[in-house]
């Protein structure tokens, strides 16, 4: 038996939004709150003292994601701190028949991850990769020379962070089956913490990195490289380093976000990470720890580029953001914050023709913020219909 929920604004947004075109490709995203972060004194004293026990509790919340995503529809839906269990024995069972699901796990002690899952009537699985960032970024010789300068400006980060680094890739290489184009469809909840903008310009590099390779591995015959969508919880603003390198295409080594490297230190406290009492299993991710003959060495200081950083471009040129024509003002909504975290990116061969567009303020307001007894989590849904662009 669940609870009636009463009406309120996202039955509006949804109705708004309308149902999905099977001529259109609908990309969902949403950060569900994984239970563990929901338990947290964190969370129920400081995030959203606004918010009831009850409502925070994840049997009132869950049916209320389960409703979200199925009423959204999507063709492609990407789910942030989704705990195992939740996918076994939730979103397995209730969407398996029609969608290709798979879980990738963030090596950490609690067992949540990214969920994506894919229409099957709407698409054929070519590839599906898991990449932890910490691994990447220790083993890939792609990224070594990146690697060595920060390893010299940063003499913390090699041992003391890199190591505790929890964020895993998700990606799968996917066939359109109505138009037989490939696309490269990323999932990702960056690391989150104030004085780590670096860190996660770090990540997106790495990202960028692996979605370029898959890009050349699928390029057509005739040169044609795959389409993409990069969706997730950045945990950054608009405005931040890591969002100019997705859309604008560099960055400069000494951008101001770089400067964030020398304000970070590692401290048990700044792990999200919560034990969770329900059944879990080890990453999804492989351990991939660096051979011990694999020394990194700094690079000397006087190759070292100008500033705290190292300068970045995007292999993929610049992505667009699906919400660019019309923006909103938050994706979280939350005691003291709000802001846009949450993003659908594409290429310059995708177009979005519509998005599910955000409550007022004032919608929000008389419960204080998200989540609430109408919505389940502390972040909204984000979707967006999008559609190949004439040649």
């Amino acid at each position: 038996v669940v609870e009636e929920v009463p009406p309120g604004w996202p039955d509006s947004r949804v109705k708004a939004f309308g149902p999905r075109d099977p001529s259109k490709i609908r990309v969902v995203s949403f950060n569900i709150l994984a239970v563990p972060y929901a338990r947290t004194q964190l969370a129920t004293q400081i995030m959203y003292p606004y918010c009831p026990s009850p409502v925070l509790d994840y049997a009132y919340r869950q049916p209320l994601i389960g409703r979200e995503v199925h009423r959204l529809d999507g063709d492609i839906v990407l789910l942030q701190e989704c705990t195992y269990f939740t996918y076994l024995k939730f979103f397995q069972p209730l969407f398996g028949e029609q969608y290709h699901i798979r879980c990738s796990l963030k090596a950490s002690h609690v067992s949540e991850g990214c969920l994506m899952m894919v229409r099957k009537e709407s698409f054929e699985v070519l590839e599906e990769k898991d990449f932890l960032f910490r691994n990447l970024f220790r083993t890939s010789q792609a990224y070594r020379p990146q690697l060595e300068e920060v390893a010299a400006k940063w003499p913390d980060f090699l041992d003391g962070i890199l190591p505790r680094m929890s964020t895993v890739f998700q990606m799968s290489v996917l066939r359109h089956k109505a138009s037989c184009r490939i696309l490269i469809v990323i999932n990702t909840h960056l690391f989150y913490h104030p004085n780590a903008r670096h860190i996660r310009l770090l990540q997106v590099m790495c990202i960028l990195g692996q979605v370029q390779a898959l890009r050349e591995k699928y390029k057509s015959e005739g040169g044609l490289l795959p389409h993409v969508i990069l969706g997730g919880d950045l945990n950054c603003l608009p405005e931040t380093g890591a969002v100019q390198l997705l859309l604008n295409g560099e960055v400069a080594s000494d951008h101001g976000d770089w400067e964030t490297s020398s304000q970070f230190a590692w401290r048990d406290e700044d792990a999200q990470d919560d034990e969770e009492c329900t059944p879990s299993r080890p990453s999804s991710v492989p351990s991939m720890e660096a051979d011990e003959a694999d020394v990194v060495q700094p690079l000397p200081q006087e190759r070292w580029q100008k500033g705290r950083g190292i300068g970045l471009r995007n292999p993929l040129g610049h992505l667009r953001d699906a919400y660019s024509s019309t923006p909103q003002h938050f994706t979280n909504y939350v005691h003291d914050f709000s802001g846009i975290l949450d993003y659908i990116l594409i290429d310059e061969g995708l177009q979005s023709d519509g998005c599910l567009q955000a409550p007022s303020e004032q919608d929000l307001e008389p419960h204080g913020g998200l989540p609430s007894v109408l919505h389940p989590s502390d972040h909204l849904s984000i979707a967006a219909d999008l559609s190949f662009r004439s040649s």
